[in-house]
């Protein structure tokens, strides 16, 4: 299982180099640094009053990204194995009727 990076765990004293891109918004920023001691880089996305994470291996693959929203934290982890729950819970909605 994947998590975030503790903000205690990163050494922020040894990071050299961060990049910084806006978005389409006036207040859309985006900074993306590399982990030390990990083969990881994240990417801190500020857009108004969204914030998102993002944890990647260092070639860009995606392993876990979050969604804060006020008090709501939402996260979609890449790396875990989808699960049949997700699948039979589909089940439920019924069938899609066809003409």
């Amino acid at each position: 299982m994947v998590k975030f990076p503790n903000v205690n765990d990163i050494a922020w004293g040894k990071i050299r180099e961060v990049r910084v891109s806006t978005g389409p918004g006036k207040d859309a920023y985006s900074f993306e640094f590399n982990l030390n001691g990990r083969k990881q880089k994240m990417t801190i996305a500020i857009d108004g009053s969204t914030t998102a994470y993002t944890l990647s291996t260092e070639d860009g693959n995606p392993l876990l990204h979050g969604i804060q929203k006020g008090r709501e934290f939402k996260v979609i982890d890449f790396s875990s194995k989808p699960s049949v729950k997700g699948a039979s819970s589909l089940k439920k909605l019924g069938r899609i009727r066809r003409k």
